[in-house]
Formats: C-alpha cells, structure tokens, sequence
C-alpha cells in the first residue's frame, strides 16, 4: 500500500482546516520556521523580572518538582518526523503538536524533554503515554507567538489538572513562557 503511494491524511492537518483561528498563517507552508499559533484565548503577559514573557498555558498532566526549559519545535507532519529519527532530536526538544493523538509523534516520543498539545486532555492519548514514560506535557495549551527555534519554560511545577474539572469548568492553568 505504501509502495502505491498512499499516505494517511495525518490528524494533525485536520487541525489547521477544523479550528482555523488558532492559526498563525504560515505561508501555506507546516513546517514554515515564522509559524506559531495564535490562539485567541492564549493568556500573554508582559516580562517579569527574569524577562520571562508569558505566551499561553495548558493543562498540566503529571506535576514535577521544577518546570522544564528547552526549544520549541512545531512537529506537523510525518515528514517532520521521519527528519527527526533521521537526523537526531536535540536534548532539550520541547516538542508542539497539534492534536491529542500519540500516533503522529510516537517513534520519537520518549526523546522530547516537554511536549505541549493544542488539543485534548490530561486523559487524551498523548496525556496518557506522556505520563507513563515520565515526559512532561501540557494538554489543550493555548499558544500565542512560539516559533520553532524559541527557548521557552513550562510550569510543570503547577497542580495537575484533574479530569473531573473539565466537567465542572474549573480552570487550571500551567503557564508557557518565552525566554529572553
């Protein structure tokens, strides 16, 4: 099948066609290195005294005892993928995907430092891997100016949000910085 041609039409560009307004245009262009979600709830502040600027937050799955800094990389596409198994993942990749699903990011999954999601939950798929191998994550993130390439920190030191909230709509927001 695979030597006919055909490729699955991966999730995570389904994003981009179901919840358009989070996205930053990027040329036509996934892998584009000026793309970053602009997501229109993203919670931004101005730098604090370590010029740490907010840009967003998530919904922390595990909570660790000190957050987690590294560089942001989009990872859209298999194509992305297949170029990170082939030519490394740095050791402080901090991996943005799109969507809930682990399928997309799973050959390379245990290599990321931090993974933010777009989507889902702290019960999603990609919740429930990141947790077993003990990688840090941020679920339903809401992201606003991130590049591929940004140094950035999460507050993996904040609460893990119980499913039960999302019921109940409580809120409970680990913060995404980028550093200066």
């Amino acid at each position: 099948m695979l030597g006919s041609g055909y490729r699955f039409a991966w999730s995570s560009t389904l994003s981009l066609r179901d919840r358009p307004e989070i996205y930053a245009s990027a040329g036509g262009a996934l892998d584009d290195a000026t793309f970053s979600f602009r997501h229109p709830a993203a919670i931004i502040a101005p730098a604090d005294e370590a010029g740490r600027e907010q840009k967003g937050v998530g919904d922390n799955v595990v909570q660790f005892a000190a957050n987690v800094m590294g560089t942001a990389v989009y990872i859209r596409t298999s194509d992305k993928v297949l170029q990170l198994m082939r030519d490394g993942v740095g050791k402080d990749t901090i991996a943005i995907i799109d969507d809930s699903g682990g399928t997309l990011t799973a050959p390379i999954l245990s290599q990321f430092v931090a993974v933010i999601c777009a989507g889902g939950t702290v019960r999603s798929h990609l919740g429930i891997l990141t947790r077993e191998y003990g990688i840090p994550c941020l679920m339903n993130a809401k992201l606003s100016d991130i590049r591929s390439g940004d140094r950035i920190e999460l507050e993996t030191s904040a609460l893990a949000r119980p499913a039960e909230t999302y019921q109940t709509g409580e809120e409970v927001p680990a913060r995404i910085w980028k550093l200066p």
